[in-house]
């Protein structure tokens, strides 16, 4: 579904793995939109089992994740290399995998993608520790149901590993994940798959009604009492698996002990520098653009392609190192490693005439909760305050032109055929000093960032009746929505404009602006753009509203993802909160004029609260 490549951060000047996807999977809206979505939820996971995200985003059509970058070789080099191992060994790799699956299942994630490639090992012996790479990526567009074998995101490769409910199409929960599992267990004992066929009719047959074999039954030497707790994690009906990952483990490892065999104690994580997650926002394709690199610097073959390989050298720049992506031999560009030192792999080598930076502004995350329940996410940067463009007491009018933030990236060996530097230009929020309101109404049509301050006006080019009627009728309880006045189009998309004055529920905001969109995606990009247009950051897993300044996700009382929510204090020292609705297609922006901190967190309480502000559908 992509490649891993060996990259350098010029701005925190280390080097990192970065995978880059299929361009098939960035074309698909659905898929793109899942991908952000999920890859908050995977860079908040905080389990050391668990291979760290420090970025994630599109450049030039392409999905991308930037990640800590582990030393090691995956189980399946292991295996096809030493061969079956010992049980001692494969229920230690189980049982660390399972502590990774539990804690992304305690956070509502699913990895659907266990397999021997997704385990990477680091170290040897009893310090040998375990990773689960891949959250987020090897996916289905569908939300709920199974593998959508036709669909985007299906991935080949990855039919050995799956649940039987997968293939029916039939709601997922993190039993799959369990299923998953035994079947890397079944592999790391016996050197096989539980179930083999050379096409994907066969496997579905089998994982659909074959009974597994035994792992004693292909391997004679192994401890019997391992066979039921694997044909357990196999069950074809969820119900009679175990109910976690860790059960599992803890089976498997109760089965060696009544055998005689000596479970390994549990291996300490290896040091690693400190991470920070910083989410790139979605960029339009677009506004994006690979330059001319000039000729690609001598590729050869690998240097020693039968060594152990890795996820990627370690963060050590100046350390040997293996990875899966092409080894490294930085010789210039943007800020490579002195001397990342030799290294072999999957892949030619590369010698990279560019490194990767991440953007100018650090910082951003993922996700949280809302106005029912609340549980931030993304590393903000600390989002500096900013003055609205309009006069005080009143967000700045929208519909100025976009802020241009330049980003520099280079990537070493992004593709086989030669080293490519990338320089983008990233769209950002509406006009320089206005804050991230692009719903507002537009008084300046010049192609420049306006910095005026002119008063916006209600009652002009008024939208379709229609939309507008829409609009008002969804306008949360705690506006009079027959008081609302007609704004003009932002011209970003919405529907209908209305400005509500203050909340009739106090103590609250004195100035509200709704704004109605076509479809949740549009909602969610405009918020986007006016967010980081104007350098907001989203927010980690241990930051939050309204004590720290940002955006993140909000889920409803079910859970599921309701929409965005952004706090921030202006230069002119008032409380602004702004927030979508994706089931209402809607965005909404309330201030506290002069409220400052204090005011923030009299907003966010308001907020909080769903009958103030839940749009009514």
């Amino acid at each position: 579904m992509g490649e891993v490549y060996r990259a350098f951060d010029t701005e925190h000047d280390r080097v990192v793995a970065l995978k880059v996807l299929s361009e098939a999977l960035a074309a698909d809206r659905g898929y793109r939109e899942r991908f952000r979505r999920e890859a908050h939820l995977a860079a908040r996971l905080n389990e050391p089992h668990i291979v760290p995200i420090h970025r994630y985003g599109e450049i030039d059509g392409r999905l991308f994740l930037d990640m800590r970058l582990v030393p090691g070789r995956d189980v399946a080099a292991v295996l096809a290399q030493e061969g079956p191992m010992g049980p001692e060994r494969a229920v230690s790799i189980v049982s660390q995998v399972a502590r990774a699956l539990d804690s992304a299942h305690a956070d509502g994630l699913v990895h659907r993608d266990v397999k021997p490639s997704n385990v990477l090992l680091t170290g040897d012996g009893d310090d040998e520790f375990v990773y689960l790479v891949d959250f987020g990526i090897a996916r289905s567009t569908t939300d709920t149901s199974g593998p959508a074998l036709t669909q985007t995101g299906a991935a080949l490769g990855s039919f050995d590993y799956m649940a039987p409910e997968r293939f029916l199409e039939k709601p997922v929960d993190k039993r799959v994940d369990v299923y998953a599992l035994a079947c890397v267990l079944f592999e790391c004992l016996t050197g096989r798959r539980p179930f083999v066929g050379d096409g994907l009719a066969t496997l579905m047959y089998a994982h659909l009604n074959t009974a597994p074999p035994t792992p004693s039954s292909v391997r004679p030497d192994l401890p019997a009492a391992l066979d039921e707790v694997v044909l357990k994690g196999l069950a074809k009906d969820p119900d009679e698996r175990y109910g976690t990952a860790g059960e599992l483990a803890s089976a498997a490892r109760k089965a060696l002990h009544a055998a005689g065999v000596t479970v390994k104690p549990e291996a300490k994580a290896p040091v690693a520098p400190p991470t920070s997650i910083t989410p790139i926002p979605y960029i339009p394709p677009q506004t994006v653009g690979f330059s001319n690199p000039g000729p690609a610097g001598g590729y050869g073959p690998p240097s020693n392609p039968g060594q152990a390989a890795s996820y990627g050298p370690p963060s050590s720049p100046g350390l040997p190192a293996t990875g899966y992506g092409p080894p490294s031999n930085p010789g210039g560009g943007y800020g490579p490693p002195s001397n990342p030192g030799p290294s072999t792999g999957y892949g030619p080598p590369s010698n990279p005439g560019g490194s990767y930076g991440p953007p100018s502004s650090p910082g951003q995350g993922f996700y949280s909760q809302g106005p029912s329940t609340y549980a931030p996410p993304g590393q903000a940067g600390g989002p500096p305050p900013y003055a609205p463009g309009g006069p005080t007491g009143a967000p700045g009018s929208g519909g100025g032109k976009k802020t241009l933030l330049p980003i520099l990236l280079g990537v070493g060996a992004l593709v086989v055929v030669g080293v490519v530097v990338l320089v983008i230009v990233l769209t950002g929020g509406k006009g320089g000093d206005n804050p991230p309101v692009t719903s507002s109404s537009s008084t300046s049509t010049s192609s420049e960032t306006s910095t005026s301050t002119e008063t916006t006006t209600t009652e002009t080019t008024p939208s379709a009746s229609g939309d507008e009627d829409t609009l008002r009728s969804e306008i949360p309880a705690g506006f009079d929505s027959a008081s609302c006045t007609t704004l003009a189009p932002a011209g970003d998309g919405d529907l209908a404009a209305l400005d509500c004055g203050a909340a009739t529920s106090q103590p609250g905001p004195d100035f509200s602006r709704f704004y109605l969109y076509p479809d949740s995606a549009t909602v969610e990009q405009v918020f986007l753009d006016d967010v980081t247009g104007v350098n907001l950051t989203e927010l980690s897993a241990d930051q939050a509203c309204p004590d720290t300044q940002g955006y993140y996700y909000y889920t409803g009382t079910n859970g599921d993802q309701a929409g965005r929510v952004a706090c921030y204090v202006s230069d002119d020292n008032n409380a602004v909160l702004v927030w979508t609705q994706d089931d209402a297609h809607a965005e909404a922006v309330v201030q506290l004029t002069g409220g400052g901190t204090e005011g923030l967190a009299t907003l966010w309480t308001w907020w909080r609260d769903g009958a103030n502000s839940d749009f009514q559908l």
